[in-house]
């Protein structure tokens, strides 16, 4: 049956095991560690995943260590960090540290391309090693980059040990349509750690932007991205004034010129250029939820959308595009309206007014999270069980 692929259903119920066990070293290989949804995630896991007696150390595909909370959080937790650039030596370079650093777990976030660092686990002796998928990534692509992508995903099927994915969307569309076959598939849900986004913060969201009493928040937060579709909100904003209702966008993420001056010039177009505010990346989203009328996700690109699960989390009524993982967590959860993807400004408008009009329940909306799968301790917990097999 399906729901047995999903571990975290299953650990839910059950706290993770202290029990006096070697300590078990796990080398996760991530993409640059800068600001976003999933570096915030692992972050999040990391201090319970180290209580069970498990370190993680990181390799980071750069030529530089970002700025996100994600390496401070390993350090933090006796792991180490590593920049390995993608240049004609990486191969050279990852073995030779797999060899030296000797770790009993190689955990890859990178997609595809887990293929080629898990064959190079292999080679080093590496037992256990994990292929991580995450976005629901089915787009087209030229006949080179879908080889490309054939071969890797063979040397995927060939060297790992374990292939998980954030929701059944993400192993269906990123590994094979036939997953459910194979033993070593499963579905290990995102943990989302909802003391951080209780944290207290003196910021007035209505005083900084400017908005009168009565003047719907609308949030929203996402990297600056195409996928994201942010340049979506701005007609939606403009939309709902053509209804007789006043609202603001607030976009939360770090700031990127393209994409971010795209979002300035349609609301310039839409004349609503006063009430789309970029604030940039902030560590306080919790509050700003708090704050908020309604959260807004636009995104065509998702695995498990961890925006979507933070609004649904601390009940503030939540907007998304029609993927797969936001259907999965609306069948877990109440407080979602779903729209599709190529729906109007009017339609964002009218599933606007739709969602706030619903009354708000913030303190039954998180006691209902914490009991769920999506908590960040069946998420550890599960981890803590795939590292020490």
């Amino acid at each position: 049956m399906l729901h047995q692929r999903y571990l975290t259903e299953a650990t839910a119920a059950h706290p993770m095991r202290h029990a006096a066990t070697p300590t078990r070293r796990v080398l996760r290989v991530v993409a640059p560690m800068n600001f976003g949804g999933t570096e915030q995630c692992v972050a999040d896991l990391l201090p319970r995943i180290a209580s069970a007696g498990v370190v993680t150390d990181f390799v980071t595909l750069s030529s530089e260590i970002g700025q996100g909370p994600l390496a401070e959080a390993a350090r933090q937790q006796g792991g180490r960090v590593w920049p390995v650039a993608l240049d004609r030596r990486f191969s050279v370079t990852l073995l030779r540290l797999l060899r030296q650093v000797r770790p009993d777990v190689v955990h890859s976030d990178c997609g595809n391309f887990s293929g080629l660092i898990l064959t190079l686990a292999a080679a080093a002796g590496v037992s256990t090693r994990i292929a991580h998928f995450r976005g629901d990534d089915n787009h087209r692509r030229r006949l080179h980059q879908r080889a490309k992508r054939a071969v890797l995903r063979r040397l995927v099927h060939a060297a790992a040990t374990d292939i998980i994915g954030v929701s059944p969307s993400a192993l269906t569309c990123a590994y094979r349509p036939s997953w459910q076959a194979d033993p070593r598939c499963q579905v290990v849900l995102e943990g989302l750690d909802l003391d951080r986004l209780m944290r207290p913060s003196d910021f007035d969201v209505r005083q900084a932007i400017g908005a009168l009493p009565g003047e719907l928040i609308c949030l929203t937060v996402a990297r600056s991205s195409p996928q994201k579709r942010r340049w979506l909100l701005p007609p939606a904003i403009a939309a709902l004034g053509a209804r007789g209702v006043r609202a603001h966008c607030v976009i939360v993420g770090p700031l990127w010129g393209p994409d971010d001056e795209r979002v300035r010039q349609v609301a310039a177009e839409c004349g609503v250029a006063d009430r789309v505010h970029l604030l940039g990346a902030r560590n306080d989203i919790g509050s700003l939820h708090r704050q908020a009328d309604v959260f807004l996700h636009p995104s065509n690109l998702e695995g498990l959308p961890g925006a979507v699960l933070e609004g649904v989390a601390l009940g503030t009524p939540t907007v998304a595009t029609d993927l797969p993982g936001v259907h999965f967590i609306a069948e877990r959860l109440p407080g979602l309206t779903i729209v599709d993807l190529d729906e109007s400004p009017s339609g964002w408008a009218a599933a606007v007014l739709k969602a706030v009009s619903r009354p708000i329940d913030r303190p039954a909306a998180m006691e209902r999270f914490r009991a769920s799968i999506f908590s960040a301790d069946a998420a550890a917990a599960t981890y803590v069980d795939i590292y020490r097999r």
